[in-house]
């Protein structure tokens, strides 16, 4: 996620849900979004590092201490990246959005009417759709649950794993597939097919170390 990406995140939850000051000038709340951004950005980046290490360091502790290869490290890499956009994000920002129930609204109609207090506007917020739609949301309350033939493929291709281990692949394997993302064979490609193997091999091994280093996080925060 580019930092323009995270200024526009940034200036939709502020104008939609946070409520910019009615004395703010549009060059003040300009200013403002661009600060929140670029401080967002710094963060994100002194997580990913955290992240970066974690996910390094579980998938070799899963690999018998090997070192992961080019391509390996840059699946890894990117998902601490996005991993440490979802916690910045979270945390910085989500989290200020007043709960629906705690809200002072206006009545919805423009005629007074107690029952309307406190209601929202009709259709969603801009954030929980996007929401929905981050290919990181298996991590969210936002998440689908997962099929029972994705439960049955991750059983297959991760059979002796833990229970934790499978239900996060589970919801990991559904937001894949919900996103049109390639997701392991169920049958690994025949010999003949090298670059189908490796290629195969590599994706199961970067699914598992992104799972890992979820719940090595999620151990830590609890």
């Amino acid at each position: 996620m580019s930092r323009e990406e995270i200024r526009r995140i940034v200036e939709r939850v502020w104008t939609e849900n946070l409520w910019i000051p009615e004395e703010w000038s549009a060059q003040e709340a300009a200013a403002h979004f661009e600060t929140e951004a670029a401080r967002l950005v710094e963060m994100v980046g002194q997580v990913q590092i955290d992240n970066q290490q974690a996910v390094i360091r579980a998938w070799r502790d899963a690999h018998e201490g090997r070192i992961p290869d080019y391509l390996t490290q840059v699946g890894l890499i990117n998902s601490a990246r996005a991993q440490a956009e979802e916690i910045v994000l979270y945390q910085e920002l989500y989290e200020l959005i007043p709960d629906e129930e705690e809200e002072t609204l206006e009545p919805v109609t423009g005629e007074w009417d107690e029952s309307n207090w406190g209601r929202l506007p009709e259709g969603e917020e801009a954030w929980a759709v996007a929401a929905r739609t981050d290919p990181d949301r298996w991590k969210t309350v936002f998440r689908s649950d997962p099929t029972q033939d994705v439960e049955a493929a991750v059983e297959t291709v991760w059979p002796t794993t833990s229970f934790s281990f499978q239900v996060s692949m589970g919801l990991l394997w559904q937001a894949r597939v919900e996103d049109g993302k390639p997701v392991p064979a169920l049958v690994p490609p025949p010999r003949t097919h090298p670059r189908a193997r490796r290629d195969n091999a590599a994706l199961i091994e970067v699914m598992a170390a992104e799972v890992n280093a979820y719940l090595s996080q999620h151990d830590r925060v609890r």
